[in-house]
């Protein structure tokens, strides 16, 4: 088997597809949504809805 073909734990990180880093911030809780800003991390962003921690999308 070639590097990468086993059945090891890998897949998609949450929040990360397979273009790399987010490219939005989307509240887990109502849906809304945010551009996500270069150098400023989702978790560091609260809904402005809810108040809830934003993920990376």
């Amino acid at each position: 088997m070639g590097m990468g073909q086993g059945r090891g734990a890998g897949g998609l990180r949450h929040g990360l597809g397979r273009g790399g880093a987010p490219t939005k911030c989307v509240c887990p809780q109502c849906g809304y949504e945010a551009t996500k800003e270069r150098g400023t991390l989702c978790r560091s962003m609260k809904c402005p809805k809810c108040g809830v921690q934003l993920v990376g999308a």
